[in-house]
């Protein structure tokens, strides 16, 4: 179990993904992702999803190009939602910071 963990405690340094180093050795030891503070969507799963969504912002219904749409949890992080493709939807700037965990 010691080298797993160790082997562990590597790849989440690693993890471009993770938000907060400090959280890794708990992370390793309770398997709590909210010690790791993954919030951020990589570039792969936000391009993924605004191409499904056709660029098209689903609380205003307008199209934008990509550099204007942010990665939007559609269950908040705050409430448990995870950072994962089935949990994200591209929103416009504005509507993203509107709704901010609502």
């Amino acid at each position: 179990p010691a080298f797993s963990h160790i082997s562990q405690v590597r790849a989440q340094f690693n993890d471009e993904e993770v938000g907060c180093a400090k959280g890794i050795y708990p992370y390793v030891l309770t398997h709590d992702e909210k010690c790791l503070h993954l919030r951020t969507f990589d570039k792969k799963t936000a391009r993924s999803v605004y191409e499904q969504q056709h660029g098209i912002c689903p609380k205003c219904g307008k199209t934008f190009p990509l550099e204007e749409m942010e990665a939007d949890h559609i269950v908040p992080w705050s409430k448990g939602g995870k950072t994962v493709r089935e949990n994200c939807q591209m929103l416009c700037r504005h509507d993203n910071r509107v709704k901010s965990g609502k």
